[in-house]
């Protein structure tokens, strides 16, 4: 994974990477010709890990009081609007490559724009809620 998709928090990258490879899972697959069911297999994993990863940064964003939360949280609800619009009418397989595009643009592009914001509100959030608070150092 390029490390300009790396944000420093373990738990993130790791569903940052695992994101990237199915992405780039996608986009081979769409590059095969008749293989629906590849695709739609693909975009299924895809949907599911997008689901769990979308539900633990919105919690992380609540335990640091991410002010863009809800605009954040839209954003996330657009990006599996793809997906459910997908499940919902499976477009030909003339159209995967555009769908592949749009997903790309949009999960890669969601990391890069939003995610990278988030991080540095985190940082912030662990870098005080780490220092001492007050104490004493014995003598």
């Amino acid at each position: 994974m390029d490390a300009k998709y790396i944000l420093g928090i373990p738990e993130i990258d790791a569903q940052h990477e695992e994101l990237h490879e199915l992405v780039n899972s996608l986009r081979e697959v769409i590059t095969r010709k008749d293989q629906r069911h590849l695709v739609h297999q693909a975009l299924k994993r895809l949907h599911q890990l997008l689901v769990t990863h979308f539900a633990y940064e919105e919690a992380f964003m609540k335990m640091i009081g991410y002010a863009d939360l809800p605009q954040h949280k839209k954003t996330h609800k657009g990006v599996l609007n793809i997906f459910e619009n997908y499940f919902d009418h499976p477009p030909e397989p003339g159209d995967y490559e555009i769908l592949g595009k749009m997903i790309t643009d949009k999960v890669l592009g969601h990391v890069m724009e939003h995610d990278v914001k988030m991080t540095e509100v985190a940082k912030a959030h662990m870098k005080t809620n780490s220092a001492p608070r007050g104490r004493k150092q014995k003598t």
